[in-house]
């Protein structure tokens, strides 16, 4: 069967579902990527009970990566910016076009209220929650410097707004604070609920002191005010929206056809106008079935998604999906105490809590994927047990590279420096020529990540050379399939590293393509010497050590090798690997005596290599290293990458400390790593100072010392 390309745009209940299901029973022909920003998917319903303090983050949310990883899907951390249906491509915020076949929309609905002049300077919207929560972590931390009153404006009396006003009121008396909190609507508070449990919703309310503004029209929001068209006005600390829920602009400007703003489907999920778009969740109608915006539906219709896609593969009959006219609704009144209802049945008390509780955790656990990438074998640990690791973690170790090297001559005509080192540095027509190659295994499903980190990577020895790329040949193997795969996958990839190269100042010129059991792309690389070539060689002594990137990459992709990485983690890793340094590079080699990028030998071995070559010793503030969040959390559990050992047992002459808990982490293996140098005591102020003016990171992690070769971790 051809293949076809699935785009799922959004992270929602939908599409989680979908994700899961795929991963358990995969559909033959489909290669899937998920577009979404964000590395989590918080579950709403427990959201209240987060707030109040019953759950922690990790108990509402869903690890979106390794849910994708679990369906073998690619995962894209952008957002939509237009849709191009005759071209079947989405255009993205970061990137260049993603082209699909079939698209599925699941981004839910728009939180924000750009009516209200003010509020996008001091409102917060509920959704995204990433940010809403992080506003009010940021909140809660400015409360000790404020008085003992807490006070807080709520805009939106929906089922979600109460919800919300219940569970601050009950955080911010837990740790000390008398609230006043103000629930504001256009109409009457709960007005969207059954009379039975809008009355002992309200009666709860009021209860717990909260206020409420009904019938009432907000002209603007200033600073810590709230303030109405009748002339009112409120102060508030904190003013939040749970209102407004619209649909996503860009959907307008789209040939789609809509219903107010939302993607009409049929009841097959299938957009009206155009049937390679299926929609679900809030942010679609299904003709002639109008339903309120509620996540029930969107979990409802993930199983009908699921098959329709498959039969829409393979061009058969859709089935339909009918929205319920009613269902069970659960909202959180306190800490073991929920409100249940279905349309005018409702119950409050301890045993609807229990009940709500149990659901919700259940759902979220439904997507706690332990699963190793490549085994069956949650469990893997050791090198013994795990399959090879992607990236720079497949490097063969140095003792094999070494002893092959030896059989070599020790240069080349034209050659200055050693074979061995970082790159050829090449005199050619009086002019110095850097020449270096490099390539990376598969280490995720994303042809243009892997493009662009790949192309980042192999600049590493050309800016670690003190050098600017010019040329570049690629060599690619793609994995098999039909001839609009190939060009489709090759396409994105020629993309995303053109545009890297023509950034750095390079452009390809050539190289070979070819097909095999698994993606992996490589670029080589001929730059030439502006100033001077910088080597291993020239260090000396009291020179401080630089880094600019932190370490823990290689530990990072084993932890999600064997599905321990955290989605959060995993994102953030792939961030500082897409990092150019070409910036960087040119500031610090301007001092920089003696320079290198950490790669598949680690921090030590670089470090080493820095020492070796300039007969120096290195003393290494290990408490000064920058790491990757997770990286120590996984080096706790005995995750390892496969160079690991190799890289430890090649350096005996790195000494630390077992009880130091980051010294796993001096012989990890780095992709796309940072640049490591030594900067004159006399001159490091003002390149980290220039560093940090211009936006990058870079930390001082050690000094070189006088002595017999070695590293003293201290």
């Amino acid at each position: 069967m051809p293949e076809k390309k699935l785009v799922l745009l959004g992270g929602g209940h939908s599409h989680i579902l979908l994700l899961k299901k795929l991963g358990m029973r995969p559909v033959s022909g489909l290669i899937t990527s998920l577009v979404t920003p964000d590395a989590t998917m918080i579950y709403t319903g427990m959201l209240p009970g987060y707030i109040m303090g019953n759950y922690d983050q990790d108990n509402i949310q869903v690890d979106l990566v390794k849910l994708a990883n679990y369906a073998k899907s690619a995962i894209i951390f952008d957002s939509v910016k237009s849709l191009n249906l005759l071209e079947k491509s989405l255009g993205l915020e970061e990137r260049g076009p993603l082209s699909f076949d079939i698209l599925s929309i699941d981004i839910g609905i728009n939180y924000s209220l750009p009516k209200i002049k003010g509020f996008a300077k001091y409102g917060v919207p509920v959704k995204p929650f990433k940010e809403f929560l992080s506003s009010w972590k940021t909140y809660l931390n400015g409360l000790e410097s404020r008085s003992h009153v807490a006070t807080i404006a709520l805009i939106g009396g929906g089922a979600a707004g109460c919800e919300l006003a219940l569970a601050m009121n009950i955080k911010l008396r837990n740790i000390g604070y008398e609230p006043i909190i103000t629930l504001i609507d256009r109409e009457i508070i709960a007005s969207n609920l059954p009379l039975g449990a809008r009355k002992k919703l309200v009666s709860y309310l009021k209860l717990n002191n909260i206020i409420f503004k009904e019938n009432s029209q907000i002209s603007h929001i200033s600073n810590k005010k709230v303030h109405f068209v009748s002339g009112e006005e409120i102060g508030s600390d904190f003013i939040v929206s749970t209102a407004g829920g619209r649909p996503h602009a860009w959907l307008a400007n789209t040939k789609l056809r809509l219903e107010n703003g939302f993607i009409e489907t049929s009841q097959k999920l299938q957009s009206i106008s155009h049937n390679f778009v299926f929609a679900s969740g809030d942010c679609a109608t299904i003709k002639n079935y109008p339903r309120q915006k509620a996540g029930v539906f969107a979990v409802r219709a993930a199983p009908t998604l699921y098959k329709n896609l498959g039969k829409y593969l393979n061009s058969k009959e859709l089935i339909n999906f009918t929205p319920q006219k009613r269902f069970l609704q659960a909202l959180t009144l306190e800490n073991r105490n929920a409100l249940v209802f279905r349309g005018e049945n409702s119950i409050k008390g301890y045993i609807p809590w229990v009940y709500k509780d149990f659901v919700d955790r259940s759902f979220v656990k439904k997507f706690s994927i332990r699963a190793s990438m490549n085994s069956d074998n949650s469990n893997l640990h050791s090198e013994a047990q795990q399959p090879l690791c992607g990236a720079c973690g497949a490097k063969v170790g140095n003792n094999v590279l070494e002893r092959v090297l030896r059989k070599l001559p020790t240069s080349a005509p034209g050659m200055i420096n050693k074979i061995g080192d970082d790159a050829a540095i090449l005199k050619m027509d009086g002019s110095l020529k850097v020449l270096t190659t490099d390539h990376l295994r598969k280490f995720c499903e994303d042809p243009w990540k892997m493009a662009r980190i790949t192309a980042i990577h192999s600049l590493g020895d050309i800016w670690a050379m003190g050098a600017e790329p010019e040329s570049v040949l690629s060599h690619i193997t793609i994995p098999e399939g039909s001839t609009v795969f190939q060009e489709t996958y090759l396409t994105e990839i020629m993309d995303a590293a053109n545009e890297v190269f023509l950034t750095e100042g390079a452009s390809i010129v050539g190289g070979h393509t070819t097909k095999g059991i698994e993606l992996v792309i490589g670029f080589t690389i001929l730059g030439s010497v502006t100033t001077r070539p910088v080597s291993t060689n020239e260090a000396l002594p009291s020179d401080k050590v630089i880094l600019t990137k932190p370490i823990g990459v290689g530990t990072i992709l084993a932890g999600e090798m064997q599905g321990l990485s955290r989605g959060v983690w995993i994102k953030r890793a792939h961030d500082w690997m897409m990092l150019s340094q070409g910036k960087i590079a040119k500031i610090i080699r301007e001092k920089a005596t003696a320079m290198t990028d950490i790669t598949g030998f680690g921090l030590a071995g670089h470090l080493m290599k820095i020492c070796q070559d300039s007969n120096l010793a290195a003393r290494l503030y290990i408490d000064e290293l920058p790491i990757l969040e997770g990286a120590v959390e996984l080096t706790e559990l005995g995750v390892r990458s496969t160079l690991f050992e190799e890289n430890r047992d090649n350096n005996p002459g790195v000494k630390f400390s077992t009880a130091q808990s980051k010294w796993p982490l001096l012989f990890d293996p780095q992709t796309s790593g940072g640049l490591l140098a030594s900067i004159p005591e006399k001159d490091v102020k003002a390149v980290l100072s220039k560093l940090k003016n211009q936006g990058f990171s870079c930390a001082i992690v050690g000094e070189l010392i006088s002595g017999k070769p070695g590293i003293e971790a201290v």
